[in-house]
């Protein structure tokens, strides 16, 4: 074997030395970040942003894999834990699923109607409320006689089922004429009194209106919470129409008739 014959196969056994050293420090490092990392779980991830009350669907989601460590503990791991359920917020693409963003689909519990209202879309909706939110419906109601308003909340922590898109209609002013404005229809899962509160108030309150509760709120107000009378002190339940069956509202369905005295005691009330 002549030197150049030597140089080369020493070439090629420090090549073959030099591949075997190089796969042995990346799979010592590989075992290095395994071992660091730990083993992995499977996880669902968002492939596109979702809505509240979203129902979630196959195509919405992807099975991706990550490390047990970095995981959320409620994450959603499979298809079938999220069959039938919807989103509780608005979540962007990217997110890992996890449970407490998941919801049943609000629907009607036994006993209650279906009850759709038209609400104003500025002073009533104002674009932050979603199906599966409660809130209390407030209505504005004008004594007949006396012209004195107050506002009343007449159904306390009402379920929303379903929010409409808005839509033009004729509002009559206190004056008597018609204008357009913007409304939008919400629909309420009611018992049958509560729906009957809310069909009387949208037939005879001034404007109904809703006031958004806080997740997880379902305290009950007292009488001096939910009902006002532009006084500074709550009206007497005695006035209250939706909910005690006479008074404000109640009155406007009356014809205006001159007062006389048992009209004036019963005004003093």
């Amino acid at each position: 074997m002549n030197p150049r014959q030597r140089r080369g196969v020493l070439l090629l056994l420090v090549t073959i030395l030099g591949a075997a050293l190089t796969f042995v420090g990346i799979a010592a490092y590989v075992n290095s970040v395994s071992s660091q990392v730990g083993p992995m779980v499977k996880v669902l991830k968002l492939t596109t942003h979702i809505d509240p009350m979203h129902p979630i669907a196959d195509k919405d989601v992807e099975v991706v894999e990550l490390p047990k460590r970095w995981a959320p503990v409620n994450a959603v791991s499979s298809f079938g834990q999220v069959d039938g359920l919807v989103s509780v917020g608005s979540y962007d693409a990217g997110a890992v699923l996890q449970k407490g963003m998941l919801t049943e689909r609000p629907g009607l519990a036994e006993g209650n109607r279906e009850v759709a209202i038209m609400v104003d879309a500025e002073t009533g909706v104002a674009g932050r409320v979603s199906p599966g939110d409660h809130v209390d419906i407030v209505a504005t109601v004008e004594d007949q006689n006396t012209k004195q308003r107050k506002a009343q909340v007449i159904v306390q922590n009402a379920l929303i089922i379903n929010v409409g898109v808005e839509t033009t209609v004729e509002q009559e002013n206190s004056s008597g004429s018609f204008s357009e404005g913007k409304a939008i229809p919400v629909t309420f899962s009611l018992s049958t009194n509560d729906s009957l509160k809310v069909a009387y108030a949208e037939s005879f309150a001034v404007k109904l209106r809703l006031a958004l509760r806080g997740t997880g709120d379902s305290q009950p107000l007292t009488e001096e919470q939910s009902v006002y009378g532009g006084s500074g002190t709550a009206s007497s339940g005695d006035q209250s129409s939706p909910n005690g069956g006479g008074g404000a509202a109640a009155n406007e369905s009356q014809p205006s008739t001159p007062p006389n005295n048992n009209e004036q005691n019963g005004g003093q009330r």
